[in-house]
């Protein structure tokens, strides 16, 4: 078994003496001032001198409005005027012991609590205005058993970490297709992935997890101990506490065929067409995905990934590769631990998202999409066709964990836009606005909890991600987080106590 710690941290003593040394009147009167000046809505009713006590018990960071890190912390993936929140208090935890301590203090004083990790929200869940932000994405600890084939995680770990380090032992988990998204909220959540179709989706491969619950204690989760609880926590997302470790079934991926073909997209409608028929009898080894980009040069990508015997492999993503001329054709063979992305999909600048689902791309929702690009003004967008449903993830029963969404031939889609130049902001926000209400006409009323990305529908939306294991949901929340405490999420109301 080996330990691997991708983020060390340096200077603990240094930097919790320098807390104690500031915990004065002085330095409360300076972060009262910077409360006040940071942008937040509400200044919190807090007294300077306990935060810094606070933070003097952290093993982590504390960081406030007002320190030089603040603004680059509290920056997430969709960061637009509705995303851009001002914690008042930032709790950069090192371990478990620290989110526990920060559960405590929100509780202590009443603060609003969010919980973050890879920050991809698109409605900013990660952040709060004026509250109290448990931040675990320094929490990159991990442990890889390769002869049982398990991994045990911390949640700050982002794909691309635990991939690389997983990939050494010609192993893979089942996580990924962003490679900054961070593991806990995409498996919390259920978890789409590049391997759904072989080996379902992250939440079917979770085999146990510890959680910080709003008592402020650790439970453990599994099949065998509170399996309520794990039952709820694969699917049900951050809705009952803190995830400060999660265990992972592994799966032997030395190889694989990966990469790109771009075609010019003048070969769009031909090419969703093609990729519907091919993807409605793939093989479980093989994942999918269009991207339509609405920049200047504007091209259709289809990223492919076949996991299988690679011989076989060749054979049978051969359709994808003949659609049309390709302007490109990068799939290669490639050892599992050497795939890069082509980009670390964060747009840049500004950016403003939404998700929808639909059953099934109909000939009307094709054109529906290729409507969108017609009416495309000069703003850089695009849509992205991901995780065409078939094989093992549509074989686990709809209610054998808290994921649900689980129909064959079903696809996710995520519009989006990005700028730079603020005069564009308006146009962008307009066309994402557009596509999405165009397209959610054809979802069926469903969405993926993770991509739950419309504010102001309520628990209608959320019964919409959990379907028919709502009610379940709403019962275990209502056992382990009775007051709603952690409500910033695809939140499950508990009953009234």
């Amino acid at each position: 078994m080996r330990t691997f710690n991708p983020h060390g941290w340096k200077n603990i003593e240094t930097r919790r003496d320098f807390i104690k040394r500031s915990a004065s009147a002085g330095a409360g009167f300076a972060l009262s001032r910077a409360w006040a000046r940071s942008g937040i809505a509400a200044t919190p009713d807090l007294d300077p001198a306990v935060v810094k006590k606070f933070g003097a018990t952290l093993n982590g960071q504390l960081i406030l409005p007002g320190d030089p890190s603040y603004d680059k912390v509290r920056h997430i993936a969709y960061w637009n005027s509705k995303t851009a929140k001002h914690p008042a208090v930032i709790a950069r935890c090192a371990n478990a012991e620290d989110v526990r301590r920060s559960v405590e203090f929100a509780h202590q004083h009443d603060l609003l609590v969010a919980v973050r990790s890879g920050g991809h929200s698109t409605l900013g869940w990660g952040l709060c205005e004026g509250g109290l932000v448990i931040d675990v994405s320094q929490m990159k600890q991990i442990k890889i058993d390769p002869v049982k084939l398990t991994a045990q995680a911390e949640p700050g770990l982002m794909v691309r970490e635990i991939s690389a380090s997983i990939g050494k032992y010609g192993l893979a988990p089942a996580l990924g297709a962003c490679d900054t998204v961070g593991i806990s909220g995409l498996t919390l959540g259920g978890g789409l992935v590049d391997l759904s179709g072989r080996y379902g989706a992250s939440c079917d491969n979770l085999l146990s997890a510890e959680v910080v619950t709003t008592d402020a204690k650790t439970v453990s989760a599994s099949a065998t101990e509170n399996a309520d609880l794990f039952w709820a926590i694969r699917g049900g997302g951050g809705n009952f506490g803190v995830a400060t470790s999660l265990e992972y079934r592994l799966h032997r991926v030395p190889e694989l065929l990966h990469g790109r073909i771009t075609y010019r997209f003048s070969d769009a409608r031909n090419a969703l067409r093609s990729f519907r028929d091919f993807m409605a009898g793939a093989p479980d080894e093989l994942e999918a995905d269009v991207i339509l980009s609405g920049l200047r040069d504007r091209s259709v990508i289809l990223n492919v990934s076949y996991s299988g015997d690679l011989a076989k492999g060749e054979k049978v993503i051969r359709p994808l590769r003949t659609i049309a001329k390709p302007m490109s054709d990068r799939v290669h063979r490639s050892a599992y631990a050497e795939i890069t992305p082509e980009d670390d999909n964060e747009p840049p600048g500004f950016a403003f998202g939404k998700y929808c689902y639909i059953e099934r791309l109909s000939d009307a929702a094709m054109e529906a999409i290729l409507a969108q690009f017609a009416n495309q003004s000069d703003v850089s967008c695009g849509m992205g066709l991901y995780h065409y449903m078939h094989g093992a993830i549509c074989r686990v029963a709809s209610d054998a964990t808290a994921f649900e969404l689980r129909a064959p031939g079903a696809l996710h889609i995520a519009i989006a836009s990005s700028w730079h130049d603020s005069k564009l902001a308006d146009a962008s926000i307009a066309w994402v606005n557009s596509a999405w209400e165009s397209l959610n006409a054809f979802s069926g009323g469903r969405i993926y909890a993770n991509y739950l990305s419309v504010e102001g529908e309520g628990e209608d939306a959320v019964k919409a991600a959990y379907g028919k294991n709502y009610p379940k949901l709403v019962d275990i929340k209502s056992k382990y987080d009775p007051t709603n405490f952690f409500k910033l999420n695809p939140n499950i109301r508990p009953r009234p106590s």
